[in-house]
């Protein structure tokens, strides 16, 4: 039996035990079942911010009627729903966006917004509560449904880049569109809306009884950059 002892040792080292279950990560949502997508960075971007609120014709101001605007910069459609977007500065707050079936097209632009009552009309998402500090520092930052990171606009120590309350007319602050590079928190890649003669009209999801003086292009193209901004992009 001595004899044998380490053999049997030997034989019992050599055994391997069950493997344990696969550590489960969390899933990238493909648009292959019903729900929220999943997002990489850069491929989704804050593209216009209006955070002056509306202004009517009888020139009453609604600071609360705000909204912010998505643009698809990916190769597939995506859909945001639940994804997160997280206010810094003044106002610390963070939001997920409601459930819903729409699908942000490539290249194409959705819109959240505050309320769909007054002069924003037909948001694809209204986050009842969504606020934005009236003219002071904040930033932006939208993550998928999964907690990554997607984009940042804005800045937590300097002004807004663009956009404001003259005491007639309220403007956006829109994105220089660009092929390659620019990120969302160089103030260089902002610019006031600018009201141009394109041949298709941008405003046009603004209520026309609002229109005059409230300077917003929610779910369209935004308006070229005439501010003399500097931008440029490049592969890298």
């Amino acid at each position: 039996m001595r004899r044998l002892l380490p053999i049997v040792v030997l034989l019992a080292a050599g055994c391997n035990p069950a493997p344990d279950a696969p550590f489960q990560q969390v899933d990238y949502r493909d648009n292959t079942t019903p729900g929220p997508s999943s997002g990489e960075r850069g491929t989704v971007v804050i593209s216009e911010v209006l955070w002056a609120g509306t202004i009517d014709a009888a020139g009453v101001r609604d600071q609360s009627d705000i909204f912010i605007e998505l643009r698809n910069e990916g190769s597939r459609p995506v859909n945001v729903s639940q994804w997160l977007l997280r206010i810094e500065g003044p106002i610390e707050k963070t939001w997920r966006i409601p459930d819903s079936e729409v699908l942000i097209d490539v290249g194409a632009h959705a819109t959240i917004a505050a309320k769909d009552d007054r002069c924003i009309l037909a948001p694809d998402f209204v986050i009842e509560g969504l606020s934005l500090p009236d003219g002071d520092a904040f930033e932006i930052t939208l993550q998928d449904a999964d907690e990554r990171l997607i984009e940042m606009a804005g800045s937590e120590t300097q002004y807004p880049y663009a956009g404001g309350f003259d005491g007639v007319d309220s403007r956006s602050m829109e994105r220089v569109q660009l092929m390659f590079g620019g990120r969302g928190t160089d103030p260089h890649m902002w610019h006031f809306y600018t009201r141009a003669d394109v041949d298709v009209p941008n405003d046009t999801n603004i209520n026309p009884a609002c229109r005059e003086h409230t300077l917003a292009s929610p779910g369209l193209a935004n308006s070229p950059d005439y501010s003399g901004a500097y931008a440029t992009g490049s592969l890298e």
